[in-house]
């Protein structure tokens, strides 16, 4: 089994490939550079992993939220490379591998600025809703309230995205995870 891991969504770019037990991952910095890095991050992975991109089984994509542009950028290239390949598609949502394996009642957080956030609550490890909430609203959550720093738990994604392959929850095509309308849309409405 083999899989190649993409999360454009936030201000560090972070590609994982797994193969047959073996990880390879990597990242960059800063979220304006995503597009001229991606594909050559991407490459790096192969090389060093010894495949061919047309040997990836499955492809995993982070769809959302977070940057519009980052999330856009994720979804049409790995709706790309599965297409040209004929891989497997597994859409993760940003909160998905965080929140994986806890049973507890939780709320993950990331912060969208001006005093939002994107969330996403789990009970018993089950996501139950996708929200756009208030620094109000995540004080008054009853249970364990996680804001994300960004930090990644590699044996989190990998399982995460083990377990969607192995219950072939795969999608036809990426679709991205908007939980607010962009700056411009709202912008139009006024």
């Amino acid at each position: 089994m083999n899989f190649l891991f993409i999360d454009s969504c936030q201000n560090e770019l972070f590609v994982l490939l797994y193969n047959n037990g073996e990880i390879f991952y990597s990242t960059s910095s800063g979220n304006k550079k995503h597009n001229s890095v991606l594909l050559p991050k991407v490459d790096e992975l192969l090389n060093k992993s010894g495949i061919k991109i047309n040997e990836i089984e499955n492809i995993a994509c982070v769809v959302g939220p977070g940057s519009f542009t980052g999330i856009r950028l994720g979804v049409s290239t790995c709706n790309a490379i599965a297409f040209a390949v004929g891989s497997n598609r597994i859409a993760i949502n940003t909160f998905e591998s965080i929140a994986y394996n806890n049973i507890n009642n939780i709320l993950v957080a990331l912060d969208c600025r001006h005093g939002n956030y994107y969330a996403a609550e789990y009970n018993n490890g089950k996501e139950v809703a996708l929200l756009n909430i208030t620094e109000k609203e995540i004080a008054s959550f009853e249970g364990e309230v996680i804001i994300w720093n960004g930090e990644r738990n590699i044996d989190n994604i990998v399982s995460c995205v083990k377990d969607k392959i192995e219950s072939k929850n795969f999608v036809d095509m990426f679709v991205p995870l908007y939980l607010k309308k962009s700056q411009a849309e709202r912008e139009a409405e006024c």
